[in-house]
């Protein structure tokens, strides 16, 4: 049972995964510049992310080379949805005047 519910939950994160990057995608392709590659950076850690969690469910031990992958995964996950969180803030601090262009 325990197992069950856990295959659903990876299966619902996948799925969720999935829209953001069908929806980040779509953004992507719609803004120019700053917001362009705030949202690219979006975009590949969405798809880190969403990977990671395939890996993790086709290799359900996670002992060495999986779980090493796995891990890869979401520090990559991280750095990029980092790095758009600080593109985002830097445009819109640029925005409202606070730091010149």
């Amino acid at each position: 049972m325990n197992s069950n519910l856990e295959l659903l939950s990876h299966l619902f994160i996948i799925l969720m995964a999935l829209f953001a990057i069908i929806y980040t995608f779509g953004v992507v392709w719609r803004v120019e510049k700053k917001l362009d590659i705030s949202f690219k950076f979006f975009l590949v850690s969405i798809i880190s992310f969403t990977l990671s969690e395939i890996t993790a469910i086709a290799f359900p031990a996670g002992i060495g080379l999986p779980q090493l992958l796995i891990t890869g995964l979401k520090i990559i996950f991280i750095i990029f949805f980092l790095a758009g969180t600080l593109e985002m803030r830097s445009m819109l601090r640029r925005m409202d005047g606070e730091i010149k262009k």
